[in-house]
C-alpha cells in the first residue's frame, strides 16, 4: 500500500507539472473570466458546475484571479457572489 501511495503522489506531481506547462491552468482562469462576463454575480458552486470542476478548484482559481485584480466578490450572507473587477 505504501508503494501505491508513493506512485500516486509521483503521478499527481507529474500531472500538475504537465498541466502547468501546456497552459491548462491559464485555460481554467480564462474560462472563469468568460463565465463571469456572461453571468456576473455567480457563486462558487455555480461557477464550478459550469466549468465542471470541483468547488475547491473553482475557489482556488477565483482567489488567484482576485489577487491578480481580475475578479472581486461581494458577501451576501454566507455566499460570495463573484464578478469581474471594474477597471478604474
Amino acid at each position: 500500500m505504501i508503494i501505491r501511495g508513493e506512485r500516486l503522489n509521483w503521478q499527481s506531481e507529474l500531472t500538475a507539472r504537465l498541466e502547468f506547462e501546456d497552459g491548462h491552468l491559464d485555460m481554467i482562469e480564462n474560462k472563469i473570466v468568460h463565465s463571469l462576463g456572461e453571468r456576473p454575480g455567480s457563486s462558487i458552486g455555480e461557477i464550478a458546475r459550469e466549468l465542471r470542476v470541483n468547488r475547491s478548484t473553482a475557489s482556488k482559481y477565483l482567489h488567484v484571479l482576485r489577487a491578480k485584480r481580475r475578479v472581486n466578490f461581494r458577501q451576501v450572507g454566507p455566499v460570495k457572489l463573484w464578478s469581474l473587477e471594474v477597471s478604474k
